[in-house]
């Protein structure tokens, strides 16, 4: 997760200007939309369930019936006044005072959830399975997400190395179009050119994760998101 979390803003236009620069600032995170009520963000999550979803208190409770039973299920982060803090929900809803909002405070909320979403109980891989079929010139082949190493983004295509087969398989998405369509708690953007399997990496240092004999070097933007992710491990 580096992991690309969507993330849903269902706040007020001054609160989502200040959010939107957090996740700007954070390579883990992408802004999918920001709606200023619920009935806006149905639509979004019709289209794509987001990771994340920040909103006030009226907001979630309006919400968590509507994605309840859903294969996926997003984290979600209140945004909480000081004076808010009886009326709360309960775990594993996570809050955030907005009072006191700064990047350190949301990044660490964000790692929070990410632990979460980490939770073996909470990983969705492809409508419940374990593997999935690529489009590779005139055939279409499976894969399985546990036997994916690394993936190298080039142009407008993608290779994905695998530890079944000597040489990779080529498909024609781009690097961040094939990214979306992999269980977002496994795999981690490290470079702009690089996807890594979590499983697979054989050890980091500050500029490069082995895995195998494959040497990869991490993008200066990506560093900090690969390291909160293996503190999590640590």
């Amino acid at each position: 997760m580096l992991m690309i979390l969507k993330c849903l803003l269902i706040t007020d236009a001054a609160t989502a200007k200040v959010l939107t620069g957090f996740i700007e600032t954070t390579g883990t995170l992408s802004l999918q939309a920001h709606t200023a009520a619920v009935e806006d963000a149905l639509p979004e999550i019709e289209k794509s369930m987001p990771d994340i979803i920040l909103l006030g208190v009226e907001q979630y409770y309006l919400l968590k019936n509507a994605v309840a039973g859903r294969e996926k299920t997003p984290v979600f982060i209140c945004l909480v006044p000081e004076d808010y803090a009886s009326d709360l929900p309960s775990s594993p809803v996570l809050a955030i005072g907005v009072a006191q909002l700064s990047y350190e405070l949301f990044l660490h909320t964000i790692n929070r959830a990410i632990v979460q979403l980490l939770n073996p109980a909470n990983l969705v891989q492809n409508r419940g399975e374990s593997w999935f079929f690529i489009k590779s010139e005139y055939r279409m082949v499976k894969v399985n997400f546990e036997d994916i190493l690394f993936c190298e983004g080039l142009k407008d295509y993608t290779q994905i190395y695998t530890s079944k087969k000597s040489k990779p398989i080529i498909t024609l998405q781009n690097l961040k179009t094939f990214l979306d369509r992999l269980p977002p708690a496994g795999f981690v953007r490290i470079h702009r050119s690089y996807i890594v399997a979590l499983n697979h990496i054989e050890s980091i240092s500050k500029k490069e994760v082995e895995i195998g004999e494959k040497v990869i070097p991490i993008g200066n933007s990506y560093r900090n998101n690969l390291l909160d992710i293996v503190k999590l491990y640590s």
